[in-house]
């Protein structure tokens, strides 16, 4: 039976035996010993095995031993156990390992092909740093638990297997046996916990798993999980006071000092100034508008400009693709200490203003506002990734309030709900509906941000049927859609549905900050490749004509 763990010994179990089981994470002969490194889940010890020649000892194959605690002659300081080495005198190989298809450490396997790693993701994950995520994970969830229920809040869950209804996002669609009917993954439990808020249940909170069919990228899974939050009787003010609270408490035994209250900003201050309403507040370079002074030069309605400290020349063929991608139409780069045009004299002003020392316009010109800000926004996220301009170690959390309750759409022409269906309105906007400017109507929503990533998103909700149907009407969606889409839901609202708020975080973005990841890939077990296909299991595959028939499915050609 196993007496400890490889990452546990050290100094204080000299001349103790121990019995230990592992993998082979590495190995080298000198002369007639054998050193091997053994890794569990605690970490590393080194072995010592004295003329042993055995080929099947391979690299991550599955051995137990059974030794005597030494003193290293030299110690190890990267080992928690570098003091100490076990000197082996019995040892079984438990399965034996082919070779294996790149190297197990947290130096070289960052390097290695990223779809290898998730096709051998049991192997990817004997990485130290993939273990000490998985452990965070686990610990983050176990804190954010204790706090809810110090709160008085309740855990409950949701369906699965749901309702396919409008929340932004494609929706996976599960087949049933009753032909022509489906159920669908939830993209949120959103309808189920205002439900609940309808049940009397007033506080919940569930660590739910959600799912939606759409474009990914490196904070984007098919399948994520979020930290979701309802309570009812409270508004804006008490739900950011218990949020604030519960990171500060949740982060601070992992590590981490959060100060509250978290700062505000106003959303269209982050368009104008950041290009996105998810701002990375760590590092300035904000974007200005220069439209006036510069219009009549540049013959474009709008122009906006950042004043950077250094020259970005060097890396103007990303800069190129990341301004067309983001729909940019005119982009000039301008060294404003050698380019003397009397045009530019603003940016000058502004460089000197804010000590900007050897100052570089990057400018946007466009015909469409959204654009300039937009294409603008996405070079100054570049920069941070090209320069790294923002203190890795910082956390800054910040609420986006004042949202407009609608998107315009440009290619429809029409307009939708910002964040979803069931927002209440900012009261002293609500004359904006009769005179039709929906551009002008805000919402009580709030996003949570953290370092340029979008944590969370909430609302305030509708409770009564008058506005719920005003919303609706807006939308266009007719009773019969209301009743066949939302039916069960809407009927809470004929049976005393109190007034009530929520948030939901995702908790692979935090991780993801947290642990400095690449991408949530890397705070997952078993996470899905950037085509959304799991490797490992070969997943989504085909399947049988006879499943199909069993379900009244045919597939088009």
């Amino acid at each position: 039976m196993k007496t400890t763990y490889a990452g546990n010994l050290n100094i204080e179990n000299e001349n103790q035996e121990v019995i230990l089981y592992g993998w082979i994470a590495n190995k080298r002969k000198f002369k007639k010993q054998l050193f091997i490194d053994l890794r569990d889940s605690s970490g590393v010890v080194q072995l010592i095995l004295t003329n042993v020649s055995d080929p099947l000892l391979t690299k991550e194959s599955c051995i137990k031993v059974k030794g005597l605690v030494q003193k290293r002659l030299e110690s190890n300081k990267e080992l928690k156990s570098g003091e100490i080495e076990v000197l082996v005198n019995e040892y079984e190989i438990l399965n034996s390992s082919k070779q294996i298809p790149f190297e197990i450490n947290n130096k070289n396997t960052a390097n290695a092909n990223e779809d290898i790693r998730l096709e051998y993701r049991f192997l990817d994950l004997r990485q130290e740093k993939m273990l000490e995520n998985l452990r965070l994970r686990h610990k983050l969830l176990l804190n954010v638990r204790q706090y809810f229920d110090k709160q008085g809040f309740i855990e409950v869950e949701t369906p699965i297997l749901a309702k396919s209804t409008p929340e932004g996002a494609r929706d996976y669609l599960v087949p049933t046996r009753r032909k022509g009917k489906f159920f669908a993954l939830p993209q949120s439990p959103q309808l189920f916990k205002q439900l609940l808020m309808a049940s009397g249940v007033e506080k919940y909170f569930q660590v739910a798993r959600v799912f939606r069919d759409e474009d990914l990228r490196k904070d984007r899974q098919p399948e994520f999980t979020q930290l979701d939050i309802e309570m009812s009787f409270g508004g804006q003010e008490e739900l950011f006071v218990l949020c604030e609270n519960m990171w500060k408490e949740v982060l601070k035994p992992l590590g981490w000092n959060i100060e509250t209250p978290f700062k505000r900003m106003d959303f269209f201050y982050s368009m104008e100034h950041y290009g996105n309403d998810k701002p990375d507040t760590r590092f300035g370079f904000l974007i200005n508008d220069y439209t006036k002074e510069l219009k009549s030069h540049l013959n474009r309605e709008f122009v906006k400009a950042i004043v950077f400290d250094r020259d970005v020349n060097e890396n103007i063929a990303i800069i190129n693709e990341t301004f067309k991608k983001n729909n940019g139409q005119d982009l000039l780069l301008v060294n404003l200490e050698e380019n003397k045009e009397e045009k530019f004299d603003v940016l000058r002003e502004y460089a000197k203003e804010n000590d900007i020392n050897t100052p570089h316009a990057i400018i946007s010109a466009n015909d469409d506002v959204d654009d300039a800000l937009k294409s603008l926004g996405a070079i100054r996220t570049l920069l941070n990734e090209l320069y790294q301009l923002a203190d890795p170690d910082q956390l800054n959390f910040l609420w986006i309030v004042n949202w407009p309750m609608f998107e315009y759409d440009k290619e429809t022409k029409t307009y939708a709900p910002a964040h979803h269906a069931f927002t209440q309105f900012e009261e002293s906007t609500v004359k904006y509906l009769e005179s039709g400017e929906l551009n002008k109507v805000r919402a009580k929503s709030y996003d949570l941000v953290l370092n340029g990533f979008e944590l969370g998103s909430g609302s305030i909700r509708i409770h009564d049927p008058k506005t719920q149907k005003k919303m609706f009407d807006i939308l266009k969606i007719s009773e019969k859609e209301q009743e066949e889409r939302f039916g069960f839901f809407l009927k809470s609202f004929d049976y005393g549905l109190p007034p009530h708020n929520g948030v939901a975080f995702g908790i692979e973005r935090v991780l993801m900050i947290l642990t400095k990841s690449q991408s949530i890939r890397d705070v997952m077990a078993f996470p899905k490749n950037a085509k959304g296909i799991d490797l490992l299991s070969s997943a989504p595959s085909e399947v049988t004509k006879e499943q199909l028939d069993e379900y009244g499915l045919e597939l088009k050609k």
